[in-house]
């Protein structure tokens, strides 16, 4: 405690309600003069004294306590009245629909705040003891935000995607919600709910990021002497100060004395601590101040004692050793879990913000001075008001009222007014970004478009696709009418101007047959079918036979062959499919075999379908029986040329049916297969005649094998290894005459166009010539099958037709059938009708009509919008009788036919219109109008019709492209905190002036479209537009170096190195480092001010030091990008003053200095590089990071507390913290150590005067208890 405090022995007296505010101020000044001890001891007195009156008052909420202001019914009742007003605007075309729901949600907002202000009012005037209010403005419990939902109206809410719906809520929770008020308040308590879970998760994530790079800052000396500092100045937003600036200055040092401009005189010297009073009175007296600050101490790797300042907790210096890099970690992260959740707190109830007014305070007529430039212009509500373009003053009789540039003016040059009236509206300065959005409007009738000056312009783009967008505001009118959508492929029955009554008929579909036929058709069904070709077997019968479980249909020809049938009734055939196949077993063998071709010939085919005999010939089968096994090789009971009988088991469980000789196949010792080739086996064989045989071919009958063996049939001879030796195998042979004797069964056919359809038999083998057949049991080698003969892409109905004289008889149809469908009836479209003009069986030429689909009228009426040629529109219009009204009038109307009016407009004297619409006749005293709504579409505005389009009701006329401020609520908060710690690039980031000049703003069309900037050099500097970025400076403004000319987020990194280019440039430039350093001052503290702008619109207090301490590390390093004379190389990352020493020592030895760029790393990239690589690599990337390590040599200094925490030493904080490690502190004042713990010591003037009063020796404070140690010596060095 400094001894000044000491004397605070005069005692306050408060007599007031103490609220949490108070409380805090109370504790904290107990606190700061009478330390923590007395401080606690306050704090216990006041919770036994709040606890006892709390017991005793039994303060508790009951229904009754919310208590309704009576005024909300006319509050809400004029609200009312204004929205009534806003859509009868709305629907006389005055306004767009955009305007429209920004009205209605403007008018409910302020509804909303004024009926909260009455809430207030209202508790305070009737019942101050509310125990409702009395807890809320306490701060005990909830808030403003939450009574007004409890007593004055829960107001809008927002739907899923983030739109705000335009029905508010207009109860409160103690009348309680209707049911669709309880359901769209429940869109923002759910989102509420989903977001605190995910977030917490976060928040906790990046406090761990921040202590990671923050955990190496102590304080390690008393004063590094530097003369720099930043500047604070009070936070502001807009015109709204956020943060005053004698709270930004409590704890700093002053970096400069602090001298009153008025006075002259010395408020405050350098070095000196701030305190309270001292805060105050420099606010009161300047706007900006010089303090030392942790970005500019020069204390190597830590910072100094008084560039950091009071140590928060005690409102004092900060001790030697204090590891504040780890509280300002903590300051940072611990209202993370608050940011996230603050955003929904209310359950995504909508606030906006309210326009400062500017009232008159007299009255007469108004003039504007010479200075004051407006124009017109249509506010978001769609009201023509006048935009101050620059500043001057309205002149009011004898007074001047200044207004600021864009407030909008409510008064005209020349208007009367009354005291108190309002004069202007300022808009909040706010640097709000926009972004465009769009919104559909879609017509409320059906009917013909009309546009009125809207001037469509279509543009196409290199893709070939036109927009058409309307130049200039207007009206799109929609003409009352009935629409009749046109089926594809009707033709209109009737012109323009015919008359029509109900049931005439407005247009036909014909349907048509292509190729004719005859008709098949039953009742009520919805296709016509026509036969246009058929084949049938009159001859043949079908009857349905059963082979054991299964069942198939045999076709039985009159020449008695028997064909099973291979296709089911109803399914479809193509060209060249089978149909049937002839049951036969000529061709059938008994076991598998070899295939030898002798004179035959096949077609092109495939294994599935066969190949196709073209010349008949003989196939000759050499028999063999063939079993697949695949089992293991011990289970073989014979072995490879052995000859077998027949019924030998050669297998486990397997016996041979023929006697020969057996092969066996195996791989990998397992038996694959197992072929007996039958015959008989000669052994000895004499070398003399085997010129005779001719191997693996067939040796004819005759021929002489052994000196006594002549063959006497024909055999197919085979040499086989044998155990005994090579013997002669001669192997019986079958052969099959293949010829076509099938005819083709008696076929009656119907052919129309050349539509030909037939049946042919055709023979088909599914064995390839020298193939082997693998089988047991036996194969058909040839079959016979009937097949479809057609036109390619045609396809057939297979049809079974009952024989009318035997039951359980069919004959076989085949049939190509064109089918027409019908539309079918709806009972909603009653007046479309299907007639059919065909009967079934009647036969009809290629082109007849069969159906028609008529579109019948519902109402008399006129017909309009019938158009003719390729643009011919799928509508009819119908003018009906209830489109017109008609209007007497007693005098000669004003109007002319083909005029446009708007309800309330004058059509005759003292005669409005009763209705939106078009002028049809004008005759003595009456006018006829068509109905018609007018829509307002702005400029720019995309149109989805055409003049005189015809509409139906719900379709969208229009896309309004407007531009509306950003919903402040994704990346606020967190993800905000994120993007700027981790030094990201916003996704659409700011244009920055690089040098400072004056802007020129090109604008087209009202747009602002290219913006220059003419430098204080006369040099002038493009600044090229993305797509979607809005200018936010004015012709002719003046702009400095780094000041955003467009919406968005500036880029840090581009902050940086715009500053660092300029200060390059500047003639008196100091050299490199004073130009980093001044560039990263400019970077950090746009950091500081956006980190501090996050949290203060959460409400978040958090002291800017603990800011700087986490920036200083993210903007310690510098890039070498040259590494001159020194050991440096390229792309290293190194301490800013690492590289000062360096080109240091190389200017005294006269070497090429280090090249370098100052740079911004997130604290992710910064804790992955801090010096300590055992930090790092507990941190993340473990791996990699010891790896380098590894491979560098590294060396860590175990510097941090990470790195002692981690291989188990005491960290070299607090009482760990080294006081020997330097000695050449500046100050007179040396640490001894006492009882093994050293102490950092204060100035002389911080030192406790040990001159204790009766009652303080009763309370020890934690700060001063050290100082009454008996042993402690403090010695000074005159000593």
């Amino acid at each position: 405690m400094t001894s000044n405090q000491k004397e605070t022995k005069n005692k306050t007296f408060y007599n007031k309600v103490i609220d949490k505010g108070g409380l805090k101020k109370l504790i904290a000044k107990t606190f700061t003069e009478q330390g923590s001890a007395r401080c606690a001891s306050v704090c216990d007195q006041l919770k036994t004294l709040g606890f006892r009156y709390a017991t005793q008052a039994a303060v508790s909420i009951s229904v009754e306590d919310l208590k309704i202001p009576p005024i909300k019914k006319e509050m809400l009742a004029e609200a009312e009245s204004t929205i009534k007003n806003t859509l009868s605007r709305y629907a006389n075309g005055e306004i767009t629909e955009v305007e429209r729901f920004q009205k209605v949600i403007d008018t409910w907002n302020d509804t909303s705040e004024s009926l909260k202000d009455e809430v207030v009012k209202n508790f305070r005037e009737t019942d101050p003891l509310n125990s409702v209010y009395m807890m809320a403005f306490s701060g005990a419990r909830g808030n403003i935000s939450q009574v007004r939902q409890l007593v004055g109206m829960r107001g809008l809410m927002a739907d899923p995607q983030g739109e705000i719906i335009d029905l508010p809520i207009k109860t409160n929770f103690r009348e309680g919600l209707t049911v669709t008020e309880y359901i769209i308040s429940s869109y923002g308590a759910r989102k509420g709910l989903v977001d605190t879970a995910l977030r917490t998760a976060d928040s906790g994530y990046l406090t761990r990021r921040l202590v990671d790079v923050s955990q190496d800052v102590i304080i390690r000396e008393n004063d590094c002497g530097t003369h720099r500092g930043i500047e604070v100045t009070p936070m502001k937003d807009g015109d709204r100060i956020l943060i005053p600036l004698s709270d930004r200055l409590f704890g700093r040092v002053l970096a400069e004395d602090v001298i009153d401009p008025d006075t002259g005189e010395v408020i405050a010297t350098r070095n000196q601590a701030i305190d309270d009073d001292l805060a105050k009175a420099i606010g009161k007296a300047v706007d900006k101040v010089k303090v030392r600050s942790p970005l500019t101490c020069e204390t190597a790797r830590s910072v100094c004692q008084k560039c950091y300042g009071w140590s928060l907790a005690h409102g004092d210096w900060v001790n030697m050793g204090e590891a504040i890099g780890i509280i300002a970690a903590q300051s940072i992260g611990e209202p993370g879990t608050q940011l996230t959740m603050r955003t929904f707190h209310t359950g995504g109830v909508f606030t906006g913000e309210v326009a400062r007014r500017i009232t008159t305070p007299t009255s007469g007529t108004v003039k504007f001075s010479k200075k004051l430039k407006v124009r017109e212009t249509r506010t978001r509500h769609g009201d023509q008001k006048l935009v101050v373009e620059v500043t001057g003053d309205v002149i009011v009789g004898a007074e001047k009222i200044s207004v600021p540039k864009d407030s909008l003016l409510a008064v005209r040059e020349g208007d009367v007014i009354q005291e108190n009236d309002l004069i202007a509206e300022v808009m909040p300065q706010k640097t709000r970004s926009t972004e465009k959005v769009t919104k559909d409007v879609a017509t409320d009738l059906s009917g013909e478009v009309h546009f009125a000056d809207i001037a469509p312009e279509s543009k196409t783009d290199k893709q070939g696709n036109t927009t058409t967008t309307a130049s200039r505001n207007g009206l799109i009118w929609v003409l009352s009418g009935q629409v009749y959508n046109l089926p594809p492929g009707a033709e209109p029955a009737v012109k323009n101007g015919d008359k029509v009554k109900p049931g005439s008929v407005l247009a036909e579909t014909k349907l048509k047959t292509k190729s004719g036929g005859v008709c098949r058709f039953e009742e009520g069904s919805r296709e016509i079918e026509i036969i246009t070709a058929s084949v049938s077997l009159d001859q043949a019968d079908i009857y349905l036979e059963h082979h054991g479980s299964q069942q198939q249909y045999v076709i039985h020809t009159q020449k008695g062959d028997r064909f099973a049938l291979k296709v089911v009734q109803g399914t479809k055939v193509q060209n060249n499919q089978v149909v049937a196949e002839l049951i036969d077993d000529t061709y059938t063998t008994n076991t598998g075999g070899l295939i030898r071709y002798a004179g035959l010939e096949t077609g092109r085919g495939n294994k599935k379908q066969g190949y196709e005999v073209i010349k008949e010939g003989t196939i000759v089968w050499i028999p063999e029986e063939s079993h697949e096994i695949n089992k293991d090789i011990s289970l073989l009971l014979v072995e490879d040329g052995q000859y077998v009988e027949a019924g030998t088991e050669i297998v486990k469980d397997i016996f041979c049916q023929s006697s020969g000789v057996v092969e066996v196949v195996q791989k990998n010792d397992i038996l694959r297969e197992i072929i007996v080739k039958p015959g008989q086996l000669y052994l000895d064989l004499d070398p003399d005649y085997l010129a005779n045989i001719d191997e693996d071919n067939i040796i004819p009958p005759g021929t002489q094998i052994a000196p006594n063996n002549i063959t006497e049939e024909e055999y197919f001879a085979q040499f086989v290894d044998t155990n005994e030796g090579v013997g002669l195998l001669l192997r019986p042979i079958r052969q099959f005459e293949v010829i076509n004797t099938t005819q083709s069964p008696s076929q009656e056919s119907l052919n129309t166009q050349g539509s030909a359809i037939n049946l042919k038999p055709v023979m088909r083998t599914f064995f390839k010539d020298g193939e082997r057949v693998k089988s047991v049991e036996g194969v058909q080698l040839v079959t016979t099958q009937l097949v479809l003969e057609t036109h390619e892409g045609m396809s057939a109905d297979i049809e079974l037709v009952p024989h009318e004289a035997e039951e359980g008889c069919f004959r076989l149809q085949i049939v190509v059938l064109e089918s027409v469908l019908l539309r079918r009836e709806l009972e909603t479209e009653p007046n479309i009708i299907t007639r059919v003009l065909v009967e079934d069986g009647q036969e009809i030429a290629p082109g007849d009509v069969v159906g028609t689909t008529q579109i019948l009228c519902q109402e008399e009426g006129i017909i309009q919008g019938v158009r003719e040629g390729v643009e011919a529109i799928r509508r009819v219009l119908v003018v009906r009788k209830s489109d017109m009204i008609d209007i007497q009038t007693e005098s000669k109307p004003t109007c002319k036919a083909g005029d446009f009016v708007t309800q309330g407009d004058l059509l005759a004297e003292n005669i409005t219109s009763p209705e939106s619409g078009k002028v049809l006749k004008v005759e003595d005293n009456r006018v006829v109008l068509r109905y018609a709504r007018p829509y307002r579409v702005s400029a720019g505005a995309i149109l989805h019709i055409e003049q005189g389009d015809l509409v139906q009701r719900g379709d969208n006329l229009v896309l309004l492209v407007f531009e509306r401020a950003k919903t402040g609520d994704i990346v606020q908060g967190l993800p905000r905190i994120e993007e700027l710690l981790e030094a990201r690039k916003p996704k659409e980031p700011a244009l920055l002036a690089r040098r400072p000049g004056f802007c020129q703003v090109e604008y087209r069309d009202d747009e602002a479209i290219d913006v220059k900037v003419i430098e204080d050099d006369g040099t002038i500097t493009e600044y090229p537009l993305s797509p979607n970025q809005n200018i936010i400076v004015n012709d002719n403004q003046r702009v400095e170096t780094g000041d955003p000319l467009t919406d968005g987020l500036a880029s840090p990194h581009e902050l940086l190195e715009i500053f660092y280019a300029y200060y390059q440039e500047q003639e008196d430039n100091q050299g490199m480092f004073e130009c980093a350093l001044a560039a990263l001052e400019k970077a950090q503290l746009f950091l500081v001010n956006q980190v501090q702008g996050v949290y203060q619109s959460q409400g978040i207090d958090i002291s800017d030091k603990h800011i700087e301490v986490i920036v200083r590390q993210m903007t310690s390093k510098v890039r070498v990008d040259d590494g001159g004379d020194t050991i440096r190389l390229p792309g290293e990352l190194v301490e800013l003053r690492q590289i000062e020493k360096d080109n240091e020592t190389m200017s005294i030895t006269g070497g090429a200095p280090v090249q370098y760029t100052p740079l911004i790393m997130g604290i992710t990239k910064s804790s992955l590089n801090t010096d300590s690589f055992i930090s790092a690599a507990s941190f993340q990337e473990t791996t990699r990071v010891l790896t380098e390590a590894a491979i560098e040599g590294k060396n860590d200094w175990l510097r941090g507390l990470k790195e002692n925490v981690i291989i188990g030493r005491l960290i070299p904080a607090g009482t760990g913290f080294n006081a020997y490690e330097r000695q050449d502190w500046e100050g007179n004042d040396v640490v001894r150590e006492v009882n093994g713990n050293d102490y950092a010591l204060m100035d002389e003037s911080n030192r406790l005067s040990s001159s204790l009063t009766d009652d303080e020796d009763v309370i020890i404070d934690d700060q001063s208890a050290r100082t009454y140690s008996p042993d402690s010596m403090i010695i000074d060095d005159d000593e």
